[in-house]
């Protein structure tokens, strides 16, 4: 697989898209995070966040996007955040958050498969977050690479979709029956990636003739087995009815399939 093909092409469609979400943004997140307790996580992920001890951390997020969520990491305890992002045009808005809120984070610019050695054994805590693992050709390539960034003991933090999401239209897909929106349209088994052109406007939700996109559905087991065999160990899992993607929340009260999940995982070897 020529996974550069496909986050080249994902790096230029997101650059394109960052201006028109930061034109359809309600929040003025410079403003915001001036405020010390201020964050973006919801209850559910903050109390999980909690629980497995933040407070004090070196943490990292890869895929980090505009870096919002390691400023909120960092507001809830964490000593240092590192975010790692395939956009420029995300990271360089990063950048300006992290000088605007004067938080101990530092954001790198860079495709996921190529973050540096430097970051090795580096961190108590790596969190992903929704709307990341889908844009990874090579899941297992990816984990291997979490876990050489976390220390011995660290903690991984998944806060994601859930796969069976792929399975089903979501809001503004063309396949989606208003009537029967709990239809599979898809295999869960797909192995080719979605290959769109409609933009990836999740925010103010337009649509518009974007760069060509690159979308990749894991398994469940796909995603269990990489975390495994790239020698973490999993300690909890949990699934949950409320939509996080802004995709599903026609369904999410109906509460009939899982729609996001939380995994949490341990480093267990060197």
């Amino acid at each position: 697989m020529d996974i550069r093909k496909y986050t080249s092409a994902n790096r230029d469609a997101w650059n394109e898209v960052a201006p028109i979400h930061q034109n359809a943004r309600k929040e003025d997140y410079e403003e915001l995070f001036r405020k010390k307790d201020y964050s973006t996580l919801d209850d559910i992920i903050t109390s999980k966040l909690i629980e497995v001890e933040l407070e004090g951390k070196h943490v990292a997020q890869l895929c980090c996007n505009n870096g919002r969520e390691v400023l909120s990491l960092i507001n809830m305890g964490a000593q240092y955040g590192a975010g790692f992002d395939i956009s420029d045009e995300a990271i360089k808005e990063a950048n300006e958050l992290k000088k605007s809120s004067n938080l101990n984070c530092r954001f790198i610019c860079c495709d996921v498969y190529d973050i540096d050695s430097e970051y090795h054994n580096s961190f108590d805590l790596i969190y992903i977050s929704i709307g990341a693992l889908p844009w990874l050709p090579d899941i297992a390539g990816f984990f291997n690479i979490v876990s050489r960034m976390l220390k011995t003991g660290g903690i991984l933090v998944i806060y994601e979709s859930h796969p069976i999401n792929d399975m089903l239209a979501c809001e503004g897909d063309k396949e989606l029956e208003p009537d029967n929106p709990f239809k599979p349209v898809y295999s869960y088994f797909k192995d080719d990636p979605w290959i769109e052109n409609d933009g990836i406007d999740y925010i103010g939700k337009t649509i518009y003739k974007s760069k060509t996109t690159y979308c990749f559905h894991h398994k469940l087991s796909d995603i269990f087995n990489a975390v495994i065999k790239g020698g973490i160990a999993i300690t909890e899992f949990t699934e949950y009815p409320h939509d996080i993607s802004n995709g599903f929340e026609h369904i999410q009260d109906k509460k009939i399939f899982p729609l996001c999940y939380i995994l949490i995982g341990k480093k267990s070897i060197q």
